[in-house]
Parts: C-alpha cells; sequence; structure tokens
C-alpha cells in the first residue's frame, strides 16, 4: 500500500527540477455532443511539474479555459513535449484532476498514447532525470 492511501500513481513521478522542466505545448480537445460530430479545440502552453512512466502533472498558462475541457468525459490532451535534446514528442493524454493556480492550472494528466519513437525518446529521457 502506498504510503497516502489516496496517491492511485502507477509509477514512482519524477519531479522536475528547475533544469528539468520542459515547455509544452497542448491542444485540449472535447467531441461535441451535438450530432455534427465538431470537435472543440483549444491550445495553450505550460511547463512540466513531474513526470513518471504513465503520467504527468503539468501547469498551462491559461486563464481562459473553461473547467469542462479539463475534466469531460471525453476531454483528451495532445501534449508536444520539448525534451532537452531539442527534439519535440507528442504524447496523447487524458487529465484526470486539476487545481486552479493564479498562472492557470495544475493538471494530473494519464498518458493514453505515444507513437513507438515519442515512446522511446520519452523512456530514455525519464531514465537520465532519474539518474540525476
Amino acid at each position: 500500500m502506498p504510503p497516502y492511501p489516496d496517491d492511485r500513481r502507477q509509477s514512482p513521478r519524477l519531479e522536475a527540477t528547475l533544469q528539468a522542466k520542459l515547455e509544452f505545448s497542448v491542444l485540449l480537445r472535447e467531441a461535441d455532443s451535438s450530432e455534427s460530430g465538431v470537435q472543440h479545440l483549444r491550445a495553450c502552453a505550460g511547463y512540466t511539474v513531474n513526470l513518471s512512466e504513465h503520467g504527468l502533472a503539468l501547469v498551462l498558462h491559461a486563464q481562459n479555459i473553461d473547467e469542462e475541457y479539463l475534466m469531460g468525459g471525453e476531454a483528451s490532451m495532445a501534449i508536444e513535449l520539448d525534451l532537452p535534446n531539442g527534439l519535440a514528442i507528442e504524447i496523447q493524454a487524458t487529465p484526470v484532476r486539476y487545481e486552479k493556480l493564479d498562472e492557470g492550472y495544475l493538471i494530473g494528466a494519464r498518458i493514453s498514447g505515444m507513437r513507438e519513437r515519442d515512446r522511446e525518446l520519452y523512456d530514455e529521457y525519464l531514465e537520465e532525470i532519474g539518474e540525476e
């Protein structure tokens, strides 16, 4: 059992030090419930707080994002994460919790998918910061 019973993380989180904070841009998607099937999209930027194999915590610099985009049943995020080596990877994630901050939102997200090469690069980065 984890030290805190309500800590449901599947893998250990690696805290982002000042050197390890990664910039990202994110596209939030929410399927429209109307018959048209149109998706609502919002783009914004931010930085990582911590990372793990199965999830990440992000701070989005956006005051104009409706909370429904963060926790709606069909909500998803396409995160373009800029790695320190200059490469960018794309992560598909689902927000599982959020907290309103003065500068935007702290979001806890579960990784739902990545291309194979992006997963390799992400895992390599996790190993690098885990050794620090």
